[in-house]
Protein backbone atom coordinates (compact mmCIF):
# COMPACT_ATOMS: atom_id res chain seq x y z
CA UNK A 1 0.00 0.00 0.00
CA UNK A 2 1.03 3.68 -0.59
CA UNK A 3 -0.12 6.68 1.32
CA UNK A 4 -0.32 9.88 -0.61
CA UNK A 5 -0.64 12.98 0.42
CA UNK A 6 -2.66 15.55 -1.68
CA UNK A 7 -5.09 18.51 -2.14
CA UNK A 8 -8.64 17.28 -2.08
CA UNK A 9 -9.55 19.49 -4.67
CA UNK A 10 -6.92 17.94 -6.78
CA UNK A 11 -7.57 14.77 -6.08
CA UNK A 12 -11.54 15.00 -7.93
CA UNK A 13 -9.16 15.78 -10.75
CA UNK A 14 -7.10 12.44 -10.44
CA UNK A 15 -9.48 10.38 -8.70
CA UNK A 16 -10.68 8.16 -11.82
CA UNK A 17 -6.63 7.69 -13.16
CA UNK A 18 -5.52 6.97 -9.75
CA UNK A 19 -8.36 4.27 -9.38
CA UNK A 20 -7.26 2.98 -12.69
CA UNK A 21 -3.64 2.72 -11.64
CA UNK A 22 -4.85 0.63 -8.77
CA UNK A 23 -6.29 -1.70 -10.85
CA UNK A 24 -3.78 -2.19 -13.24
CA UNK A 25 -1.25 -2.58 -10.58
CA UNK A 26 -3.39 -4.32 -7.99
CA UNK A 27 -2.20 -1.86 -5.71
CA UNK A 28 -3.80 -0.24 -2.91
CA UNK A 29 -3.18 3.69 -2.96
CA UNK A 30 -4.61 5.23 0.17
CA UNK A 31 -5.16 9.05 -0.10
CA UNK A 32 -4.43 11.25 3.17
CA UNK A 33 -5.69 15.16 2.60
CA UNK A 34 -3.82 18.66 3.01
CA UNK A 35 -5.36 19.71 6.37
CA UNK A 36 -8.15 22.47 5.75
CA UNK A 37 -6.81 25.91 7.49
CA UNK A 38 -6.82 25.64 11.08
CA UNK A 39 -5.93 22.15 11.42
CA UNK A 40 -2.94 19.94 11.67
CA UNK A 41 -2.25 16.32 10.53
CA UNK A 42 -1.59 14.55 13.47
CA UNK A 43 1.93 12.47 14.09
CA UNK A 44 0.24 8.94 13.51
CA UNK A 45 -0.99 10.36 10.14
CA UNK A 46 2.19 12.39 9.32
CA UNK A 47 3.99 9.00 9.90
CA UNK A 48 1.91 7.19 7.10
CA UNK A 49 2.96 9.56 4.46
CA UNK A 50 5.17 7.79 1.75
CA UNK A 51 4.59 10.19 -1.53
CA UNK A 52 3.07 13.36 -2.22
CA UNK A 53 1.86 16.01 -4.62
CA UNK A 54 1.18 19.63 -3.82
CA UNK A 55 -1.26 21.77 -5.71
CA UNK A 56 -0.64 24.47 -8.49
CA UNK A 57 0.96 27.16 -6.35
CA UNK A 58 0.08 29.36 -8.79
CA UNK A 59 -3.56 28.93 -8.02
CA UNK A 60 -3.88 27.17 -4.44
CA UNK A 61 -1.15 28.87 -2.51
CA UNK A 62 -3.20 28.70 0.89
CA UNK A 63 -3.24 25.12 0.31
CA UNK A 64 0.18 25.12 -1.12
CA UNK A 65 1.47 26.52 2.15
CA UNK A 66 -0.88 23.94 3.94
CA UNK A 67 0.76 20.98 2.10
CA UNK A 68 4.21 22.10 2.89
CA UNK A 69 3.27 22.71 6.36
CA UNK A 70 2.07 18.67 6.58
CA UNK A 71 5.18 16.99 4.21
CA UNK A 72 8.44 18.91 6.17
CA UNK A 73 6.75 17.17 9.50
CA UNK A 74 6.66 13.97 7.71
CA UNK A 75 9.18 11.47 8.84
CA UNK A 76 8.80 8.92 6.08
CA UNK A 77 8.41 10.88 3.08
CA UNK A 78 10.41 9.37 -0.07
CA UNK A 79 8.89 11.29 -3.18
CA UNK A 80 7.06 14.57 -3.94
CA UNK A 81 5.92 15.43 -7.16
CA UNK A 82 5.92 19.00 -8.29
CA UNK A 83 3.43 20.44 -10.74
CA UNK A 84 6.16 22.97 -12.00
CA UNK A 85 9.46 23.12 -13.29
CA UNK A 86 11.43 25.56 -10.70
CA UNK A 87 13.19 24.26 -7.77
CA UNK A 88 14.79 27.43 -6.51
CA UNK A 89 12.68 27.77 -3.53
CA UNK A 90 14.99 26.74 -0.21
CA UNK A 91 12.69 24.04 0.63
CA UNK A 92 13.54 22.05 -2.39
CA UNK A 93 17.06 21.74 -0.99
CA UNK A 94 16.25 21.06 2.38
CA UNK A 95 14.02 18.30 1.12
CA UNK A 96 16.68 16.62 -1.26
CA UNK A 97 19.25 16.65 2.13
CA UNK A 98 16.52 14.80 4.05
CA UNK A 99 16.24 12.25 0.97
CA UNK A 100 13.39 13.13 -0.52
CA UNK A 101 13.02 12.42 -3.89
CA UNK A 102 11.74 15.01 -6.35
CA UNK A 103 10.23 15.34 -9.73
CA UNK A 104 8.89 18.40 -11.19
CA UNK A 105 6.60 18.75 -14.47
CA UNK A 106 9.23 20.28 -16.76
CA UNK A 107 8.18 20.66 -19.96
CA UNK A 108 4.08 20.90 -19.32
CA UNK A 109 3.57 24.29 -19.78
CA UNK A 110 6.40 25.11 -22.04
CA UNK A 111 3.93 25.62 -24.95
CA UNK A 112 1.30 28.00 -23.74
CA UNK A 113 4.41 30.39 -22.34
CA UNK A 114 6.76 30.05 -25.39
CA UNK A 115 3.19 31.22 -27.38
CA UNK A 116 3.42 33.95 -25.30
CA UNK A 117 6.79 35.13 -25.10
CA UNK A 118 6.45 34.81 -28.93
CA UNK A 119 3.44 36.97 -28.94
CA UNK A 120 5.17 39.73 -26.92
CA UNK A 121 8.22 39.66 -29.47
CA UNK A 122 6.04 40.06 -32.52
CA UNK A 123 4.06 42.67 -30.69
CA UNK A 124 7.31 44.70 -30.85
CA UNK A 125 9.25 43.58 -33.44
CA UNK A 126 6.54 44.02 -35.97
CA UNK A 127 5.98 47.73 -34.63
CA UNK A 128 2.56 47.28 -33.01
CA UNK A 129 3.30 49.95 -30.27
CA UNK A 130 3.29 52.33 -33.10
CA UNK A 131 -0.36 51.67 -34.53
CA UNK A 132 -1.55 51.33 -31.16
CA UNK A 133 -0.50 54.75 -30.47
CA UNK A 134 -1.59 55.96 -33.33
CA UNK A 135 -5.09 54.40 -32.71
CA UNK A 136 -5.08 55.97 -29.69
CA UNK A 137 -4.97 59.38 -31.11
CA UNK A 138 -7.17 58.38 -34.64
CA UNK A 139 -4.46 59.22 -36.33
CA UNK A 140 -3.66 57.36 -39.96
CA UNK A 141 -0.01 57.05 -39.43
CA UNK A 142 1.53 55.07 -41.73
CA UNK A 143 5.47 53.78 -40.80
CA UNK A 144 7.57 56.46 -43.04
CA UNK A 145 10.20 54.45 -45.14
CA UNK A 146 13.24 55.43 -42.85
CA UNK A 147 11.50 54.06 -39.85
CA UNK A 148 10.15 50.96 -41.07
CA UNK A 149 10.44 47.86 -38.73
CA UNK A 150 13.69 45.33 -39.21
CA UNK A 151 12.67 42.81 -41.29
CA UNK A 152 11.98 39.57 -39.30
CA UNK A 153 14.69 37.90 -41.38
CA UNK A 154 17.48 40.24 -40.14
CA UNK A 155 16.43 40.10 -36.42
CA UNK A 156 18.59 38.23 -34.18
CA UNK A 157 18.01 36.78 -31.03
CA UNK A 158 19.75 35.03 -27.70
CA UNK A 159 17.98 32.32 -25.75
CA UNK A 160 19.52 32.21 -22.43
CA UNK A 161 18.82 28.84 -21.49
CA UNK A 162 17.79 26.14 -23.43
CA UNK A 163 15.51 23.95 -21.85
CA UNK A 164 11.95 22.97 -22.71
CA UNK A 165 10.28 26.32 -22.55
CA UNK A 166 13.67 28.05 -24.20
CA UNK A 167 13.98 25.18 -26.97
CA UNK A 168 9.97 26.09 -27.76
CA UNK A 169 10.63 29.47 -28.30
CA UNK A 170 13.53 28.58 -29.93
CA UNK A 171 11.59 26.07 -32.01
CA UNK A 172 9.13 28.79 -32.99
CA UNK A 173 11.22 31.59 -33.15
CA UNK A 174 13.11 30.04 -36.18
CA UNK A 175 10.02 29.05 -37.98
CA UNK A 176 8.85 32.90 -37.94
CA UNK A 177 12.50 33.16 -39.67
CA UNK A 178 14.40 34.85 -36.54
CA UNK A 179 18.18 34.03 -36.31
CA UNK A 180 18.29 31.98 -33.09
CA UNK A 181 21.28 32.09 -31.31
CA UNK A 182 21.03 29.77 -27.80
CA UNK A 183 22.93 29.52 -24.52
CA UNK A 184 23.46 26.40 -22.59
CA UNK A 185 25.97 24.45 -20.70
CA UNK A 186 25.89 21.23 -22.92
CA UNK A 187 26.56 20.81 -26.43
CA UNK A 188 24.71 20.82 -28.97
CA UNK A 189 21.71 18.37 -29.71
CA UNK A 190 20.03 17.44 -33.42
CA UNK A 191 16.84 18.44 -32.33
CA UNK A 192 18.28 22.04 -31.14
CA UNK A 193 16.37 24.82 -33.79
CA UNK A 194 19.45 27.27 -33.57
CA UNK A 195 22.07 28.90 -35.56
CA UNK A 196 24.76 28.63 -33.19
CA UNK A 197 25.09 27.48 -29.71
CA UNK A 198 27.20 29.56 -26.91
CA UNK A 199 28.58 29.12 -23.09
CA UNK A 200 26.94 31.72 -20.87
CA UNK A 201 30.78 32.26 -20.51
CA UNK A 202 30.42 33.86 -24.20
CA UNK A 203 27.26 35.97 -23.75
CA UNK A 204 28.91 38.97 -23.16
CA UNK A 205 31.14 38.36 -26.83
CA UNK A 206 28.06 38.15 -28.79
CA UNK A 207 24.93 40.22 -27.02
CA UNK A 208 26.35 43.53 -29.04
CA UNK A 209 24.73 41.58 -32.10
CA UNK A 210 21.50 40.91 -30.44
CA UNK A 211 18.34 42.50 -31.65
CA UNK A 212 16.69 40.26 -28.37
CA UNK A 213 17.31 38.90 -24.88
CA UNK A 214 15.22 36.33 -24.25
CA UNK A 215 15.57 34.84 -20.97
CA UNK A 216 13.86 31.27 -20.06
CA UNK A 217 16.77 29.40 -17.81
CA UNK A 218 16.15 28.53 -13.87
CA UNK A 219 17.57 30.60 -11.33
CA UNK A 220 20.78 29.57 -9.65
CA UNK A 221 23.48 30.46 -7.97
CA UNK A 222 25.45 30.93 -11.34
CA UNK A 223 22.68 32.57 -12.50
CA UNK A 224 21.31 35.12 -10.10
CA UNK A 225 21.93 38.50 -11.33
CA UNK A 226 23.26 37.37 -14.54
CA UNK A 227 22.60 40.02 -17.02
CA UNK A 228 23.53 43.10 -14.38
CA UNK A 229 24.78 46.68 -15.71
CA UNK A 230 28.22 45.01 -17.70
CA UNK A 231 26.02 42.70 -19.62
CA UNK A 232 22.89 44.99 -20.52
CA UNK A 233 24.83 48.07 -21.50
CA UNK A 234 26.52 45.37 -24.42
CA UNK A 235 23.00 45.37 -25.82
CA UNK A 236 22.35 47.84 -28.85
CA UNK A 237 19.74 50.95 -27.86
CA UNK A 238 17.35 49.03 -30.41
CA UNK A 239 17.22 45.74 -28.37
CA UNK A 240 14.16 44.46 -26.01
CA UNK A 241 14.46 42.09 -23.50
CA UNK A 242 11.92 39.06 -22.48
CA UNK A 243 11.49 37.43 -19.46
CA UNK A 244 9.73 34.50 -18.38
CA UNK A 245 11.75 32.54 -16.13
CA UNK A 246 13.09 34.37 -13.00
CA UNK A 247 13.24 37.99 -12.43
CA UNK A 248 16.27 37.56 -10.03
CA UNK A 249 18.15 36.77 -13.28
CA UNK A 250 18.55 40.29 -14.23
CA UNK A 251 18.76 43.25 -11.97
CA UNK A 252 15.35 45.10 -12.01
CA UNK A 253 17.21 48.29 -11.71
CA UNK A 254 19.45 48.12 -14.41
CA UNK A 255 16.59 46.96 -16.64
CA UNK A 256 14.60 49.65 -15.22
CA UNK A 257 16.93 52.29 -16.42
CA UNK A 258 17.66 51.49 -19.52
CA UNK A 259 14.26 51.13 -20.49
CA UNK A 260 13.13 54.54 -19.15
CA UNK A 261 15.91 56.19 -20.64
CA UNK A 262 16.32 54.27 -24.19
CA UNK A 263 19.23 52.62 -23.65
CA UNK A 264 16.92 49.38 -24.45
CA UNK A 265 13.81 49.87 -26.66
CA UNK A 266 11.91 47.06 -25.32
CA UNK A 267 10.59 44.82 -22.38
CA UNK A 268 7.99 42.03 -22.18
CA UNK A 269 8.20 40.80 -18.13
CA UNK A 270 6.20 37.74 -16.66
CA UNK A 271 8.68 37.82 -13.48
CA UNK A 272 10.21 40.35 -11.47
CA UNK A 273 12.44 40.01 -8.13
CA UNK A 274 9.52 40.62 -5.35
CA UNK A 275 6.37 39.29 -6.67
CA UNK A 276 3.71 40.43 -6.54
CA UNK A 277 5.15 43.95 -8.25
CA UNK A 278 4.85 46.82 -5.93
CA UNK A 279 2.27 49.21 -6.95
CA UNK A 280 5.09 51.85 -6.89
CA UNK A 281 7.65 50.14 -9.62
CA UNK A 282 8.22 52.48 -12.24
CA UNK A 283 7.50 49.34 -14.54
CA UNK A 284 3.95 50.31 -14.35
CA UNK A 285 3.93 52.88 -16.95
CA UNK A 286 6.72 52.41 -19.42
CA UNK A 287 4.73 52.66 -22.85
CA UNK A 288 7.69 50.45 -23.55
CA UNK A 289 7.35 47.36 -21.35
CA UNK A 290 4.26 44.61 -21.44
CA UNK A 291 3.62 43.15 -18.01
CA UNK A 292 2.20 40.30 -17.10
CA UNK A 293 1.65 38.71 -13.34
CA UNK A 294 3.47 35.82 -13.13
CA UNK A 295 1.45 34.35 -15.41
CA UNK A 296 2.88 33.38 -19.24
CA UNK A 297 1.29 30.31 -19.15
CA UNK A 298 -2.35 30.66 -18.31
CA UNK A 299 -4.11 27.98 -20.54
CA UNK A 300 -7.62 26.52 -19.79
CA UNK A 301 -5.74 23.18 -20.08
CA UNK A 302 -3.31 23.71 -17.31
CA UNK A 303 -4.49 20.66 -15.59
CA UNK A 304 -4.64 18.17 -18.44
CA UNK A 305 -0.84 19.61 -19.04
CA UNK A 306 0.17 19.12 -15.56
CA UNK A 307 -1.37 15.91 -13.96
CA UNK A 308 0.14 13.59 -16.70
CA UNK A 309 3.43 14.00 -15.67
CA UNK A 310 2.52 12.74 -12.20
CA UNK A 311 -0.18 10.05 -12.92
CA UNK A 312 2.80 8.15 -15.43
CA UNK A 313 5.42 8.59 -12.21
CA UNK A 314 3.21 6.98 -9.98
CA UNK A 315 2.92 4.00 -11.65
CA UNK A 316 6.23 3.92 -12.13
CA UNK A 317 6.87 4.16 -8.19
CA UNK A 318 4.17 1.28 -7.68
CA UNK A 319 6.12 -0.35 -10.08
CA UNK A 320 9.78 0.70 -8.69
CA UNK A 321 10.50 1.92 -12.03
CA UNK A 322 13.18 5.10 -12.57
CA UNK A 323 11.09 8.30 -12.63
CA UNK A 324 10.60 10.76 -15.26
CA UNK A 325 12.28 14.56 -14.62
CA UNK A 326 13.77 13.20 -11.27
CA UNK A 327 15.78 16.08 -10.17
CA UNK A 328 18.75 15.37 -8.01
CA UNK A 329 19.92 18.98 -6.77
CA UNK A 330 18.59 22.50 -6.14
Amino acid sequence: MTNLLIDPILYTLYEDDILAIEQRNSHTIKTIFVPEPGERLSPDILEQIDIATPPNPDYERAAVRRFYGSALRAPNLKWIHLPHAGIDDPVFGDLLKKGVRLTNASGAMAEPIASTAIAALLYFSRGFPRWVRSQKSHMWDQYPFQELPKDIRQQRILIFGLGAIGSEIARLSEALGFQVTGVRRSARRTEDSIEQLITPDQVKDILTEMDWLIVSSPLTETTYNFFSDELLDLLPSNAGVINIARGEIIDEESLISRLSDGRLSYAYLDVFEKEPLSEESLLWDLENVIISPHDSGATSAVDERLKGYFLRNLEFWIKGEPLENEVFER
